[in-house]
């Protein structure tokens, strides 16, 4: 028999309730307590999903000896102080992205995971990347050779909808306080773990030229403060001749899909990254003339949500069966990226 993790779940919010649901499918893992700052969501995640315990304070649940690991899954402004007593606490970590939202936090966690060696520490940003069929396949097809030495990577992904309408418990997303910033923040780690991982963590990131805008809609009967960025581009420069030109945008006046394209010297990429986009890949190359072909990855053994992959990749960590593939340090690079972008 499988050994059982005792976890806990800090944040009874959407994406909380989410992991909840997610480790009760594993048998691996039971979920013996929940804490949020509002004892009101706590106690309704506590009944909806059957959890063992409500903790009253983060004390009470850190200081359960049959505690093993806590997931952070609480709005980011939290996540340093928590992260820091969970792993002074000798638990495990799963943290949600974005870890921090200032380069000082990210310094304090990264530092705490060194501390201790023997915890692991994982942060959400491999959820739709590292562990997704598409970064397998196409890090193989770079890895081959067959596309060349890769010198541009073109990114965007721009939408009318912003955090607080997909989830309407989430007005603290607006909120630069508790968020750290808008649509980068939310979705700048995924991206950049994406695309630098398939170039195999190698690229340095030499100069950014950015540009912010937020105030493109009113959202004032939605959310309290709305100060963060709605839409933003940027033209980044990394070493080894590459760059890099990438937009996002949430409440913006205009749609683009989630799209990709990758240049090399010998051939390039189009597709979009997400698992729940087409599981096809335009491939261009040249002989003796230009000829592209539609390449298709296999997503039949990917699990149907990406958090459930998620979840999985974390307890094979626990067993030991696994590296995490996104540890605290490696976040805190494309983190930064993120912080480079919104202060420019």
């Amino acid at each position: 028999m499988p050994k059982k993790f005792n976890i806990a779940v800090v944040g009874a919010g959407m994406w909380g309730q989410t992991h909840i649901s997610m480790l009760q499918k594993e048998k691996r893992a039971a979920v013996t307590w929940v804490y949020d700052l509002n004892p009101n969501m706590a106690a309704e995640a506590q009944v909806k999903f059957g959890v063992k315990r409500v903790a009253k304070d983060m004390r009470e649940m850190l200081d359960d000896p049959a505690l093993d690991a806590v997931v952070i899954a609480s709005p980011p402004s939290s996540h340093v102080a928590i992260a820091l007593d969970v792993l002074h606490s000798g638990k495990h970590l799963l943290i949600e992205k974005p870890m921090a939202v200032n380069r000082e936090e990210v310094i304090a966690i990264v530092g705490e995971a060194a501390a201790h060696p023997e915890l692991v520490s994982l942060e959400g940003s491999c959820r739709h990347t590292r562990l997704n069929p598409k970064f397998t396949f196409i890090k193989a097809l770079i890895d081959s050779g067959k596309l060349g030495r890769i010198y541009y990577i073109h990114h965007n992904h721009l939408g009318q909808e912003t955090f607080v309408e997909y989830n309407p418990n989430g007005a603290w997303a607006m909120d630069k306080r508790y968020a750290g910033g808008g649509p980068f923040i939310d979705w700048g780690e995924y991206d950049l773990s994406f695309h630098l991982g398939i170039l195999g963590d190698q690229p340095q990131i030499k100069a950014v030229h950015a540009f912010t805008i937020t105030g493109l809609r009113d959202l004032s009967k939605l959310a309290p403060v709305v100060d963060v960025e709605m839409h933003g581009a940027a033209y980044m420069e990394f070493d080894g001749d590459l760059t890099y030109y990438y937009e996002r945008g949430a409440g913006v006046h205009g749609e683009t899909r989630n799209e990709t394209r990758l240049y090399g010297t010998k051939g390039g990429l189009h597709f979009s990254y997400t698992t729940w986009e087409s599981k096809t890949i335009t491939y261009f190359h040249a002989t003796d003339k230009p000829e592209k072909e539609t390449l298709t990855v296999d997503m039949s053994r990917h699990p149907a949500h990406d958090n459930m992959a998620f979840v999985t990749h974390f307890l094979d960590c626990l067993e030991g069966k696994a590296q995490p593939m996104m540890p605290v340090s490696l976040a805190a690079k494309h983190l930064n990226i993120v912080f480079d972008l919104l202060k420019s």
